[in-house]
């Protein structure tokens, strides 16, 4: 059960909007996408099943109605933050109604990971003033056993230079609700102590302002910025951290804490370009937030058009971020509890690789199938536990795959 955040969904909506041709789709139609997906962690970890569908409506005057539904049942384990011990540990489970045990020189997965998810989201585009200028809105609502999105959005786009260039700005707000099970545990109090409040609020803003703007008739590009702003419970209430002795002795287990606030900012920039009817499509973005996290994300797909309705699409990303200032695989039981400490492994410094490819074909009645499958690998900075602790590992990152098929009709 981990903590999510939906707003960017609903803001790459509203900040894309110029990337729409809506010409294209005759009056009072319906476009239908629909999609199962299946990701699977190494070692056990997290499994999530999901099914998506997007239907999108166009009237005569080019005003567009979207409409996403989706369903994510999530299942697995999840590393506690809990640090690896030689000894066999008996711990309360976050919910506090029974205890979990964790074996002597293994990762501290925490086997409670159980939920379902559902999506819902719509949002309506129009022209406004003139056909150059489009106007988007949008709402979204996530609901699963102990987490409540609620979010809008909105965002305006102007085409300019003979269509040529486009510009556009975007907004997105969420009020989020965290109901741990079990109440939400006071930070960095022993995981034993008694709980807080039934539930806590976080509230986020998005902003993003971007061009996009056609290079040649084979060529495109787009540049973005955009900042977020969180505030509230930032906290994950099923998160742990350890203070060990200088002999590797588990003295104390307590609740992560973190900021009650984040600010972020991202560059992004795209670029399309069409060699013979095979299109090549790179991105990076950097981002950097006041948690301590710099981040780059490289990635690159190459569609092969293999003729008769069909192509095949390569994949390769790379990302790589930084460690949170406060993330730490344990504490140092002689000094003292610093105010923030989360040994989350979100939050570590890593690399990731993914690796796979999707695979398009015409199907009857003007359908349009995929297969994706690809392979993600995390690469954790191995990090300094006490000599006793050698050989114990406290975030040995792991493999997950990923397999989805989709069809649009």
């Amino acid at each position: 059960m981990q903590l999510k955040n939906s707003n960017k969904i609903a803001l790459a909506a509203a900040g894309l909007l110029g990337a729409v041709n809506t010409a294209q789709v005759s009056a009072a139609d319906w476009d239908h996408e629909a999609s199962v997906l299946y990701y699977g962690e190494s070692d056990g970890r997290v499994q999530d099943g999901s099914i998506k569908y997007k239907g999108k409506r166009t009237n005569d005057d080019d005003n567009v109605l979207t409409l996403n539904l989706g369903i994510d049942t999530l299942t697995g384990s999840s590393p506690s933050g809990i640090a690896p011990s030689g000894d066999v540990q008996v711990v309360a489970t976050p919910s506090g109604g029974s205890t979990t045990t964790y074996q002597a020189n293994k990762l501290t997965l925490d086997d409670t990971f159980l939920d379902t998810r559902v999506d819902l989201g719509a949002s309506w585009d129009q022209s406004i003033l003139d056909e150059n200028t489009r106007l988007n809105v949008g709402a979204s609502l996530s609901k699963e056993y102990d987490y409540l999105h609620l979010g809008v959005s909105g965002g305006v786009s102007r085409e300019l230079n003979n269509n040529n260039t486009t510009l556009s700005l975007g907004l997105a707000y969420s009020a989020d609700t965290i109901e741990a099970v079990g109440n939400t545990p006071v930070p960095l109090a022993d995981i034993s102590a008694a709980k807080g409040s039934s539930d806590e609020s976080k509230d986020t803003l998005d902003f993003v302002v971007g061009v996009t703007q056609v290079l040649s008739k084979n060529s495109i590009l787009q540049l973005n910025y955009g900042l977020t702003q969180a505030d509230g419970y930032l906290n994950d209430p099923y998160k742990r951290i350890s203070r060990v002795d200088s002999s590797g002795k588990i003295v104390q287990n307590l609740n992560e804490s973190r900021p009650g606030d984040r600010l972020g900012h991202n560059i992004y920039g795209a670029l399309k370009h069409n060699f013979s009817d095979n299109v090549l499509s790179t991105s990076a973005r950097l981002h950097t937030d006041d948690f301590g996290i710099d981040s780059v994300t490289l990635d690159t797909k190459y569609n092969i058009n293999l003729g008769n309705r069909r192509s095949i699409e390569p994949h390769i990303r790379y990302y790589h971020q930084t460690a949170a200032d406060f993330y730490a695989p344990q504490l140092d039981a002689t000094a003292p509890i610093p105010e923030f400490a989360s040994a989350d492994y979100r939050l570590a410094e890593f690399d990731a690789y993914t690796l796979g490819a999707t695979y398009r074909f015409g199907g009857r009645k003007g359908r349009e199938w995929r297969v994706t499958g690809e392979l993600y690998s995390q690469n954790p900075k191995r990090e300094k536990l006490t000599a006793s602790q050698a050989g114990l590992d406290a975030n040995p990152g792991f493999d997950a795959l990923l397999l989805s098929i989709g069809v649009k009709f």
